[in-house]
């Protein structure tokens, strides 16, 4: 009893897995890089052009301070979707900002 009730929690624990790694989908992002919040916890953010504010996570802050104010596009995936409840959107950067064509 013990063997089956393990193999369906592997199972279930796989599939939540699997459905996890399918979920995130590349996206594209513009907008003007800022620096918000205190010193002592900074927060890199994207906003786009329709004012929508979102955190980048994997944007290292000396990288995003060489940044601030320029129009750029990130790629990566949507961590924390905006919605009720959702002070800050959080989205995933894979590789560095590139500049928005002029």
């Amino acid at each position: 009893m013990q063997n089956i009730v393990l193999s369906v929690l592997v199972a279930l624990g796989l599939t939540a897995c699997a459905a996890a790694a399918t979920d995130a989908k590349a996206l594209k992002l513009e907008g003007e890089i800022h620096i918000k919040g205190s010193a002592a916890f900074p927060n890199v953010v994207l906003e786009t052009a329709s004012h929508q504010s979102w955190e980048l996570v994997g944007v290292p802050l000396d990288e995003a301070r060489g940044l601030v104010g320029h129009e750029v596009t990130v790629e990566g995936a949507v961590i924390k979707a905006p919605g009720q409840g959702v002070w800050l959107p959080s989205f995933r950067v894979d590789g560095k900002p590139r500049p928005s064509a002029p």
